[in-house]
């Protein structure tokens, strides 16, 4: 089954992909997202589970140092949409953000599913098609895509196409690297574009002291998952901090208080 002819098809509904077609999308393109998952945006809410750290606010020169070898190639696209722009943008979007005392950037909302909807408000007000369970499986010989939905196989003819895959970091939510070897099959008669939107490097480090490419022991990832749940335990309800009775989240292991 042949679908009708598109201007633009990007394959994934994740953060880049929508990313992608709203930017296309205010050019006049006429955009169409397809995903294999019935609902776009998986990853991004499942992230949004521990406040969703949008990004880091220190000074753009030094963010820009936390890439490392990358530096190089992402320098021109971080340059051109700063941390202080996707700020704005999300403030655009009705979700004002907040800087923490280690200088991440989180939404006020402190989760994920109010700024989606949002952004998928302002998709469809811009004509953005969204075409879910289309799971592509490659090219044909004429170069146009192939899907494989409940209903069968389908082909789209689109004059470009843009792949925000996510490489194969969460198979479960749909990141699981397959396509990328339909991509790789067509040798040089496409150039693909493959996008990734993830957190950056800055809003992972815990300060400038810690080296990004140091892998933290498994100790110092369950302090910090306990430290983040006191941390959300005390902006969500502060009585539960403020009671004596709950001392150990206080005093650590050995508690005093009761002596």
């Amino acid at each position: 089954m042949t679908m009708p002819k598109t201007q633009v098809a990007i394959i994934g509904a994740g953060p880049a992909g929508l990313m992608a077609a709203e930017v296309l999308a205010g050019g006049g393109a006429g955009v169409t997202i397809y995903d294999a998952m019935p609902s776009v945006g998986r990853k991004f809410l499942m992230a949004g589970r521990g406040g969703l750290n949008l990004t880091h606010s220190e000074a753009l020169p030094e963010f820009l140092t936390r890439y490392g070898e990358a530096q190089p190639r992402l320098a021109p696209a971080i340059e051109a949409f700063p941390p202080a722009s996707l700020r704005a943008w999300s403030e655009a979007l009705g979700q004002p953000t907040f800087i923490g005392s280690s200088g991440r950037v989180f939404p006020i909302a402190f989760k994920a599913s109010p700024l989606l909807r949002a952004w998928l408000r302002r998709l469809d007000a811009t004509g953005v098609q969204l075409a879910l369970r289309h799971r592509w499986t490659g090219w044909n010989d004429d170069g146009q895509l192939l899907f494989q939905t409940s209903d069968g196989k389908r082909v789209v003819d689109a004059r470009a196409t843009v792949l925000a895959l996510g490489g194969a970091s969460w198979p479960r939510l749909g990141s699981n690297g397959a396509p990328i070897a339909a991509s790789r099959s067509r040798g040089r008669r496409f150039f693909a574009t493959v996008l990734k939107a993830s957190r950056s490097r800055a809003s992972r480090c815990r300060s400038a002291r810690t080296p990004c490419a140091e892998k933290p022991s498994l100790r110092a990832r369950v302090w910090r998952a306990v430290r983040s749940m006191r941390s959300r335990l005390s902006y969500e309800r502060p009585s539960l901090m403020r009671a004596r009775r709950h001392c150990t989240w206080h005093c650590g292991p050995i508690c005093k208080c009761r002596t």
